[in-house]
């Protein structure tokens, strides 16, 4: 297409999201060097060549607590996008997770008299959270782009177009470091016990878990005096917010701030919060114990009207049964935590059988850049003239 070509457009609620349209975005423009893109982003999508119509901030929701009070700016920030869309006329939606909004603007989209392409790159776990949703989105969108294996059948089922294009956290792990070499960098001593922490990458999550993460490390260090903790900082959050709240907790922790594939591959075991963190590590092959703790009113409505898996950790759910322990709310505490991290390095065999689970797990999401592929099946679609 030539640079006059109506836009694409992408979609990111959240740092995540930007990143992984920011990506999606330079594989696009990889192989159409004239397009161009608006959106709703951060950082990554503006990087990689976006004209960003709204921030990222204005989409933040941190939990069902925190609905009521942005469901306002949410209307007014869809109704924005819809004008624009009617005068714009963009070629393509790209909608990227983050369900809440996305589902309502695809269905307001699709009833443009012109109406773009509308493909959800990264859907929402129907498999986890209202399976009803995988009806929805069949219906509402030309190409639903997978990142797991067994996703594409949820959307099959209802009609829909769906592909797993392949797991963008496993790729992006390829050249990570090995346990030696992140151990040199990180300078530890290649015979020490190294116990690794991951609290989460948003600071309410951090609010929930480094407490009883500490309390954990008070705990094991009782046990083995001369082991080294380590406390994963992520980047996302504010620089020295783990670090300082690590001190206060009077615990000899070291904190490392962004490094996370070395963190973990240096650890031979971690707690680590339920997520894409868990993932990750699970990725990076070391043994854990996956930690969850949410403000009550999400929980409950979690557990009584919208989970309907039997797991929450992605590589559980990804093996289909409990290879790394979980431990929910009122469970997230010191002890348990302690508890669990020891059984993996003490327990006969344990460290060992979950390492093998964890590599049949990686070897499932193996293949070749998702980004590419994404691209590739999105620029096929608008020049298919479906």
């Amino acid at each position: 297409m030539s640079a006059g070509a109506p836009p694409i457009w992408l979609v990111a609620g959240e740092p995540s999201g930007d990143a992984h349209a920011g990506s999606l975005l330079a594989a696009l423009k990889g192989r159409e060097p004239g397009l161009r893109a608006a959106g709703v982003g951060g950082a990554m999508m503006r990087g990689a060549g976006c004209e960003i119509l709204h921030g990222i901030d204005a989409l933040a929701v941190t939990g069902f607590g925190d609905v009521p009070r942005v469901i306002p700016r949410l209307r007014r920030l869809r109704r924005d996008l819809l004008e624009r869309a009617r005068h714009e006329k963009p070629r393509a939606v790209i909608l990227v997770d983050y369900p809440g909004f996305n589902l309502r603007l695809a269905s307001a989209l699709r009833k443009l008299p012109e109406r773009p392409r509308l493909v959800y790159f990264i859907p929402p776990q129907v498999w986890a959270w209202w399976p009803g949703r995988a009806r929805t989105i069949a219906r509402a969108f030309d190409l639903v782009l997978t990142i797991y294996p067994f996703e594409p059948a949820f959307f099959r089922r209802e009609g829909g177009s769906a592909e797993f294009i392949g797991n963008p956290v496993a790729h992006a792990l390829r050249e990570a470091p090995g346990r030696e070499e992140a151990r040199r960098a990180l300078g530890i001593a290649d015979g020490a016990r190294v116990v690794a922490f991951l609290p989460g990458s948003r600071p309410k999550e951090v609010d929930r878990h480094l407490a009883p993460m500490t309390g954990a490390a008070r705990l094991l260090r009782a046990k083995w005096p001369d082991a080294v903790f380590l406390v994963s900082e992520a980047e996302a959050l504010r620089p020295g917010a783990v670090a300082e709240r690590v001190r206060d907790e009077g615990v000899s922790l070291r904190v490392v701030r962004g490094r996370m594939a070395e963190v973990v591959r240096a650890a031979d075991a971690a707690a680590v919060a339920s997520g894409t963190a868990s993932l990750e590590t699970g990725l990076l092959g070391t043994p854990m114990a996956v930690v969850y703790a949410s403000d009550p009113f999400t929980h409950l409505v979690a557990k009584y009207f919208l989970v309907r898996v039997d797991y929450l950790s992605l590589v559980n759910l990804l093996a289909g049964r409990e290879i790394a322990p979980e431990l929910h709310q009122g469970r997230v505490r010191p002890g348990p935590i302690a508890e669990a991290l020891a059984r993996i390095l003490e327990e006969p065999g344990a460290h060992g059988r979950q390492r093998e689970a964890l590599e049949a797990v990686r070897r499932s999401l193996e293949g070749p850049d998702p980004y590419e592929r994404a691209a590739e099946r999105i620029l096929g679609l608008l020049g298919s003239g479906r």
